[in-house]
């Protein structure tokens, strides 16, 4: 075969898959009815012991763009990682395996960044709820606030971060491949690894565009790492995360060491007020490690209600 021939697909998918057999078909059936088809679907069985390979393995018999890998269980960020290095598309689009995809999504944000040659767009999204028992709040919309034009990418982060609407899921953002390739950007194994990731790209970007719809359906259910009890785990990796992010910042000019501090400190203090579900042990040592490695990010009260838990129940403290 002439491989001078080979059309390459516009938009990479890539679904890591992990026990999502519930939900998997509507995900699958939310990215395959795209109005947007010139796109290869990247799916990475990611260890699953439920029926999601089989689910997979029967779409891909009626769909050749959709590749299927299997991996054993390593995670979301290993499996992103080997979907962006066997992608051949020129733009990545990541996607979880339990959420929903509006048909026109695809097309509109090619669009948007080949109109404007954009290293990424990013998009607005929704939540609906799986279960009766879940109380949490997450907002993902920002079409009044922000403006439909090109922005440096460290400008609309430092706006973002300004209104408090900087979101990491990767599920918003239509990346260039050969962005990713130019700043070397891949997913740590890490958990809250999106923190990391999504930070940096908007850090690297000289082209960002906003395109002002909600594109995106996300289901939050009980069994989800978002639903997940906060663990000394979950704090190790925030820390990683920060000192990553100053590591990146050594040598910038002063702008990026200023950007890079403000998302450091509200890094540490969601990771420190959170700690406030550990046991006391983990707690002192949390305390210790921002005390001697971050104590330019930490705020008091994050300290007094990592050590004092009940201080939350007392609301006049913190008003």
């Amino acid at each position: 075969m002439d491989k001078s021939k080979i059309v390459m697909p516009k938009i990479s998918v890539i679904i890591p898959v992990y026990n999502t057999e519930k939900f998997l078909r509507e995900a699958l059936d939310s990215i395959i009815n795209q109005s947007f088809k010139d796109i290869e679907i990247i799916a990475i069985n990611d260890g699953s012991t439920d029926n999601c390979l089989e689910i997979l393995n029967e779409y891909a018999k009626n769909d050749n763009r959709l590749k299927v890998y299997s991996q054993e269980n390593q995670g979301q960020a290993i499996a992103r990682n080997f979907g962006l290095d066997n992608s051949s598309g020129d733009y990545i689009y990541f996607f979880d395996s339990d959420d929903i995809l509006l048909p026109t999504a695809l097309e509109e944000t090619y669009n948007k960044c080949k109109k404007d040659n954009l290293d990424f767009c990013f998009f607005d999204a929704e939540v609906f709820y799986d279960g009766d028992n879940l109380h949490l709040c997450y907002d993902y919309l920002r079409c009044s606030l922000l403006e439909d034009k090109i922005y440096k990418g460290i400008d609309i982060l430092q706006v973002l971060l300004s209104i408090g609407k900087f979101r990491v899921a990767p599920w918003l953002y239509l990346i260039k491949k050969s962005f990713l390739i130019e700043i070397n950007l891949h997913y740590e194994r890490t958990t809250h690894e999106d923190e990391l990731f999504s930070s940096l790209l908007y850090l690297q970007a000289n082209k960002v565009g906003f395109v002002p719809k909600v594109f995106f359906m996300r289901r939050i259910r009980e069994s989800s790492v978002v639903t997940s009890l906060f663990s000394d785990k979950n704090l190790k990796a925030y820390f990683f995360i920060v000192d990553n992010l100053i590591k990146y910042s050594n040598g910038k000019d002063h702008i990026i060491k200023s950007v890079v501090n403000y998302l450091c400190k509200n890094i540490i203090n969601n990771a420190v007020y959170r700690a406030n579900k550990l046991k006391v042990n983990k707690r002192i040592y949390c305390v210790k490690e921002v005390f001697f490695r971050y104590l330019k990010f930490i705020t008091f009260k994050s300290i007094l209600v990592c050590l004092f838990p009940f201080l939350i129940r007392i609301k006049s403290l913190f008003k």
